[in-house]
């Protein structure tokens, strides 16, 4: 029996976790020694990858070779990464990533690995989550769950207070290149431990990386005037663009205990130093602080949740480090703040799945028994306890109909819904001797029944199902989603004029492009 750990998989930095032999929850250190291993691949020219801390190094010679930041494209069949000729996928730079991970655990833990957990933003769609299945598949992972890292991180903070508690939590996890928000129900009492997700929002698209760019906006800005020199032509300068992407990361980071930092710029023969003030960065940097406010209070409204119903604030994600996160949320909620763990709480959460796992396979079997009420996932503690996770799911889902004499999303399961799940809802055919009907789904943000096609996005591949032959026009068909605990959507369609039932399991929308790279992923090796 191998070991089974949990990754935080992260657009800037990961991490990965276990739990040892006498329930401690525990960081796996990289190769380098470190804790955290930024999320960047460097592709030399002879054949070989390095990941992390060594490959941000090398990036900054040849920065054309370095690819980041892709966790933000997961799931996206349009965006793809070239080197040396061979396009590769979000999912396959992943691989690569994940692989450097598992590479690192097997030698910390002097073991195989047995299975994984692997997180992703809550706020992820389908196609993301199953892009990072696949990553992990391709990196030799025995994939046992994607978990929401919110959820994650909520379960993480409750097990390590060791102490009954009954409290609903707020969770502002802002990352590198992700912001997710979520309120969580904790109900810890003795060996009964409940954690259940009430509600989410997000944003997979604001993250550090965005005070990142605007701090580095402004060094140029600054630097531009004093010396002349063309911003945009900085900005558009790989070699500048790859100082910048590590020295501003260090300036903000230096502004997080410093009210003031400088830095030594230099550009087409100019050279000045530029000074920060903690008070200047915030400045620039209001418009996206004020984003993740306007987040949570979207998602509070929505779910009919009130502030006052907030117990405390918890912070997960690097980027709460900054003060302007901790002063605003003060401001704005005159709530209770804890800062947990903020690089590693996600990783631990998941390492305690992973641990309590029934193990089986990827996509396949049970990681965990479900529970008897209401769903969830059920899984043991290291000291006899059991720990149901109850998830919700992240978007509404719904098929192309005809409403009203429009074509629009008909809605069957909502955001929020519990994870198991099944709805039903009735229609029609629209027209006397339809001989089949064409499922397509799509999935959006909405509580509304019917929907925009605008407004949505197409989930899976149209697939059509053949009735019985002779139907009249406006013959009943009942339509059923369900949708399990790994997120896997089930359509059941039932001609209910003759009883006749076909069920399918649709083919996510471009579930290929996720392979795209891999046979080369595989062929690489990974330097040590």
């Amino acid at each position: 029996m191998g070991k089974k750990i949990g990754i935080d998989l992260g657009t800037t930095y990961s991490c990965i976790s276990y739990v040892d032999e006498n329930g401690i929850v525990k960081i796996i250190d990289n190769s380098e020694g470190e804790q955290t291993t930024p999320s960047v691949v460097y592709f030399a020219d002879n054949g070989e990858v390095t990941v992390g801390s060594t490959a941000r190094s090398e990036g900054g010679l040849t920065p054309e070779r370095l690819v980041e930041r892709v966790k933000n494209f997961m799931g996206d069949p349009n965006f793809s990464i070239t080197q040396d000729g061979t396009d590769y996928s979000p999912s396959a730079v992943s691989a690569l990533i994940l692989k450097k991970l598992v590479r690192d655990a097997q030698a910390f833990l002097g073991d195989d690995i047995e299975g994984a957990v692997i997180t992703c933003p809550a706020y992820f769609g389908d196609a993301a989550r199953d892009a990072t299945r696949t990553a992990g598949e391709a990196a030799g992972l025995n994939v046992l769950k994607i978990l929401d890292e919110p959820t994650a991180a909520g379960l993480s903070y409750g097990y390590s207070r060791q102490e009954d508690m009954q409290k609903t939590i707020l969770i502002y996890d802002l990352g590198g290149g992700t912001f997710d928000c979520s309120v969580l129900k904790i109900d810890f009492a003795g060996d009964s431990k409940n954690i259940k997700v009430i509600t989410t929002d997000g944003d997979h698209q604001l993250g550090g990386k965005d005070w990142d760019a605007k701090l580095a906006e402004y060094v140029r800005n600054e630097f531009a005037q004093k010396t002349g020199a063309n911003a945009d032509e900085m900005a558009q300068d790989a070699e500048s663009k790859a100082w910048f992407s590590e020295n501003i990361e260090k300036a903000k980071k230096l502004l997080t205990s410093k009210t003031s930092t400088s830095l030594m710029v230099s550009f087409a023969g100019d050279k000045d130093k530029i000074e920060i003030t903690r008070e200047a960065f915030d400045n620039v940097t209001s418009a996206e602080l004020e984003r993740t406010i306007m987040l949570i209070n979207g998602m509070l409204s929505k779910s009919d949740i009130s502030i006052n119903d907030i117990d405390e604030i918890i912070l997960v994600g690097g980027s709460t480090r900054m003060p302007q996160v901790h002063a605003k949320l003060e401001q704005a909620y005159s709530k209770p703040i804890s800062s947990y763990e903020p690089d590693k709480a996600v990783a631990m959460g998941a390492a305690l799945i992973a641990d309590g796992a029934n193990v089986e396979s990827s996509s396949g079997g049970s990681v965990a028994s479900a529970a008897d009420e209401g769903g969830g996932l059920e899984i043991k503690g290291r000291g006899g306890e059991t720990i149901v996770v109850e998830e919700t799911c992240t978007k509404s889902y719904g098929l192309i109909a005809k409403i009203n004499g429009k074509d629009m999303v008909a809605n069957l399961i909502f955001k929020n819904a519990p994870k198991p799940t099944r709805e039903e809802r009735d229609f029609v055919t629209s027209s006397a001797n339809q001989s089949s009907i064409n499922l397509r789904v799509y999935e959006n943000t909405s509580f509304d029944e019917d929907v925009e096609i605008s407004d949505s996005q197409q989930m899976y591949e149209a697939c059509s199902v053949n009735l019985t032959a002779g139907l009249p026009d406006e013959a009943p068909i009942k339509i059923i989603f369900e949708i399990d605990g790994s997120g896997i959507l089930t359509i059941t369609a039932i001609d209910l004029t003759n009883n006749k039932s076909i069920t399918v399991t649709p083919i996510r929308v471009g579930a290929e492009a996720a392979n795209v790279g891999m046979d080369s992923v595989k062929k690489l090796k990974l330097a040590e």
